[in-house]
């Protein structure tokens, strides 16, 4: 994971997730074409554990 990530990729990301959760998924699975290349791209959703959230959080601190 980049250790910068700009507001709109966290908002991007934000949007698939409550759209992937609101389909009843918990991963996803396309290629997309950017620059002139194509990518894989592999989206898995995994709830963080409650005794966690305190090192998550931190990370972003």
């Amino acid at each position: 994971m980049p250790s910068v990530m700009t507001l709109e990729i966290c908002r991007a990301l934000t949007q698939l997730t409550r759209q992937l959760l609101g389909a009843g998924e918990r991963e996803a699975q396309t290629h997309v074409l950017a620059k002139g290349q194509v990518y894989r791209v592999v989206v898995s959703l995994e709830p963080v554990p409650a005794d966690q959230l305190h090192d998550v959080i931190n990370r972003y601190l």
